[in-house]
């Protein structure tokens, strides 16, 4: 593996290089990201990974600070892949200047995690304008735990990087169901477990709505029982795939949507599922 720091040294590295995949992170590496790692690998000999916690995407300075940074051991998981180039910029080699920039995103922006986190997509998009301007990738890989994301970001790259494929990778989970995320080391163990809980709702509205129930109702019953387990819930959304419009009763391609703060740290989830047809 080879670790670099400088925009000067990844761009010796990938001097002559094609068909670069690209995994973006922000550190604090989990099985959900190695997942990404993995299918990198598989479509391409030259893959990079980039380390770098974005300040432009967070909406305070605690959250900002809090945020679990752990760099020897992120190496230390990502060694075991040879042929890896490791990314790890400081901010002002990332942002000399200033650290945000403004895009004329779609609408659904402002929606779901955006109504919640004003300015936050802008900040995702900001870096992710960077990276791609700076590394070509033919492909890059996002994890479908950030549902909106993946899809703000394939939105942007369609417009302005046409030639880079964004690919979705599944969401990995522990035993309860939890979706791997580097915010779960801000848990204690019994929280961690209780944490599942934001899954276990979406899933149950996922079977409930496809087995005929109000959908307005199971989803508010949920909201319901979990905040009565001392979760502070954002919203529980059921969207359309294609564009995460709100659906009618003739669409079938659907995902659910959730995000809540529990025990102080926020979580996002979603499942995608189908009604009126086999999976």
């Amino acid at each position: 593996m080879d670790k670099v720091e400088t925009i000067r040294d990844i761009h010796e590295l990938l001097l002559n290089k094609e068909n670069i995949a690209f995994v973006p992170t922000m550190g604090n590496l989990h099985e959900g990201h190695l997942s990404l790692v993995d299918k990198a690998i598989s479509i391409s000999k030259t893959v990079v990974v980039s380390i770098f916690v974005n300040p432009a995407q967070f909406n305070s300075s605690k959250d900002l600070e809090s945020y679990p940074r752990t760099p020897d051991r992120d190496i230390k998981l990502l060694e075991q892949y040879k042929n890896l180039i490791l990314f790890m910029p400081n901010l002002k080699e990332i942002y000399p200047e200033h650290t945000n920039n403004l895009y004329d995103l779609p609408p659904i922006s402002n929606d779901l995690c955006g109504k919640f986190r004003p300015g936050h997509f802008n900040g995702v998009i900001t870096i992710i304008d960077k990276l791609f301007d700076l590394l070509m990738p033919k492909s890059v890989i996002f994890g479908k735990k950030d549902y909106q994301q993946l899809f703000l970001v394939r939105h942007f790259a369609k417009h302005n990087y046409p030639k880079i494929k964004i690919i979705g990778g599944e969401t990995i989970r522990n035993k309860d169901g939890l979706a791997m995320s580097s915010r779960n080391n801000l848990f204690t163990k019994e929280n961690l477990i209780n944490a599942a809980n934001l899954y276990k709702a979406l899933q149950n509205i996922v079977n409930q709505a496809k087995s005929g129930h109000n959908k307005k109702i199971i989803i508010g019953d949920n909201i319901k029982h979990l905040e009565s387990l001392g979760w502070d819930i954002e919203y529980i959304e059921i969207r359309k795939i294609s564009d995460l419009s709100e659906p009618s009763y003739k669409d079938s391609q659907l995902v659910i949507l959730g995000a809540g703060i529990f025990k102080g740290v926020r979580l996002i989830d979603s499942i995608e599922f189908c009604i009126g047809q086999p999976n």
